[in-house]
């Protein structure tokens, strides 16, 4: 404890939340077109906030609504645990979000976390639509609608250590930013590909049980991250081995063909 100063940022949908709690939204109250918006997202053609606004766009929704189908979303419950630790030993630990204050304050409340802090994006309801707001684009580079990386150099800017927890492609500027990164699913594959130094988890338990060894002294913190800004590296990709199947295809009228493939 005494050789770092140490600060936590953790990502909300599929991290502190358990699923995308944004991706239920809209997908719930819009329409199929979200889907080809995000499309061009993940193919690096249109930036997060762009992607955002898309595809939010398509709600027809009243707040009350949206607001009892958010209250049904549960937390990774070793998130409170998470927390309590930070807080007991003086730890700045906060939310850091490409989604919306909306759900995510609805949700932390539901679970008497209200006092943690949300670094993310502002919603609110115009009659049936909702109306959103970036407060932390034009500091970025605009590639996201929130820069999680400014967030991280902000607490570095302090000196101190910076543990980043996430779990999405969203997260990837931020965590290779931070000190110590915490990974799982597409952002753990991400940082795979990318020879990228991480710890798995599965669940914020996982965080808060390294975090108490830390504190304790009996785990050291040694997979400290280089400096690093919003510039996109080719992946390293998987090589993919090839193998021959056969393949049985049904023509519908009582026939067969049988063929060999590569798959």
């Amino acid at each position: 404890m005494g050789k770092h100063k140490l600060a936590l940022l953790c990502d909300f949908d599929g991290t502190v939340a358990k699923g995308d709690v944004g991706h239920r939204v809209y997908t719930r109250f819009g329409d199929e077109r979200w889907e080809a918006i995000n499309v061009k997202w993940r193919n690096g053609e249109i930036s997060s906030k762009e992607c955002l606004i898309g595809e939010y766009n398509l709600i027809d929704a009243s707040e009350d609504e949206v607001k009892d189908f958010v209250m049904q979303m549960e937390v990774d419950l070793g998130f409170t645990d998470l927390v309590d630790t930070c807080r007991k030993n003086d730890i700045p630990i906060a939310i850091v979000s490409d989604g919306f204050d909306f759900y995510i304050n609805t949700i932390l409340e539901k679970y008497g976390l209200s006092n943690v802090d949300a670094l993310c994006n502002k919603m609110w309801f115009n009659g049936r639509k909702v109306e959103l707001a970036f407060p932390f684009y034009e500091q970025g580079c605009g590639k996201c609608g929130n820069c999680k990386t400014l967030h991280v150099k902000k607490l570095k800017d302090e000196n101190r250590k910076v543990i980043y927890v996430g779990d999405g492609l969203s997260d990837k500027f931020a965590s290779r930013a931070s000190d110590v990164i915490f990974a799982k699913d597409e952002l753990m594959e991400y940082l795979e590909n990318n020879g990228i130094e991480f710890n798995r988890f599965s669940s914020l338990s996982d965080v808060n049980n390294w975090l108490v060894k830390v504190l304790s002294d009996s785990v050291e913190i040694t997979n400290s991250q280089p400096a690093y800004d919003c510039v996109e590296k080719p992946l390293q990709k998987k090589i993919k081995k090839l193998k021959m199947k056969k393949i049985k295809k049904d023509m519908g009228d009582g026939r067969y063909i049988i063929y060999y493939d590569w798959v």
